[in-house]
């Protein structure tokens, strides 16, 4: 029976990405979505066409409350899973001047509080079920590691759950490890340009930034040593080195149109 794994915005960007490596590799992959439902559908459809083993789960995870139930549905189907990789988020720009409480509570629904609860759920299961059982990979951002004010209520949410990674591998170990996985810039964002995305992509210290095949690699590392829990992976180029005031996006080295 194939190994089961659930990745959260599984329809789109880096969670389709890893979807497809992960269907290759023989997982059973569980694609959630919410506003991509039908492109999540239609990708399941295409991975089974190739012989593979996917299914599409539409659930709105700011609804954090029915996040219980909507794991625990699926577990009482499939069974345990071995992998969980918490990659939906909502990235949408605030500063700490201009904070609107139904973002900022949105943000915090979405990017902290559903994973959190999906990883207590994933957990559950696993209890005396033996070492490494299951793996939780909460996708974080090298922003942590390179503070600026700007998408306030994002970057706050994702250092919360940086901090609530540590703290659920502890909980969890022996049975389930849960891993944190921060990128750099990898994909365009917004309204960037190719131009402005590639600016971006190479303003680091190895000036290139990561790529969707380079977190792939990432994601295999955590899945395949029992020993790394509770850590994070910065794959961004040392983009976490380069400590400016503002968003790189934002940089005037990047983006023509860039306001100070």
């Amino acid at each position: 029976m194939n190994p089961v794994a659930l990745v959260t915005g599984g329809a789109r960007r880096l969670g389709e990405v890893f979807v497809r490596a992960l269907a290759e590799q023989g997982f059973h992959v569980v694609i959630h979505a919410n506003a991509s439902v039908d492109r999540g559908e239609a990708l399941a459809d295409a991975l089974a066409a190739n012989g593979m083993s996917a299914e599409c789960a539409g659930f709105d995870l700011t609804d954090w409350r029915g996040v219980p139930d909507f794991m625990d549905g699926l577990v009482s189907r499939l069974g345990p899973m071995r992998l969980l990789v918490n990659s939906a988020s909502m990235f949408e720009y605030d500063q700490p001047g201009e904070i609107d409480p139904e973002q900022f509570s949105r943000t915090l629904d979405l990017n902290l509080k559903a994973p959190v609860l999906l990883a207590q759920a994933f957990a559950r299961p696993h209890r005396g079920m033996g070492r490494d059982s299951g793996v939780i990979v909460n996708m974080l951002d090298q922003k942590l590691w390179n503070l600026n004010p700007d998408f306030f209520s994002y970057t706050v949410a994702k250092q919360a759950l940086h901090g609530a990674t540590e703290l659920l591998a502890r909980s969890f170990a022996p049975d389930v490890r849960v891993c944190g996985l921060a990128p750099g810039i990898t994909l365009p964002s917004g309204d960037q340009t190719e131009e402005e995305f590639e600016r971006a992509h190479t303003h680091n210290p190895m000036q290139g930034g990561s790529t969707p095949e380079d977190l792939v690699r990432a994601l295999q590392f955590i899945l395949d040593t029992p020993s790394f829990t509770g850590s994070t992976l910065l794959v961004d180029g040392g983009q976490h080195f380069d400590s400016r005031n503002r968003d790189v996006m934002f940089d005037p080295a990047v983006r023509k149109d860039a306001k100070p």
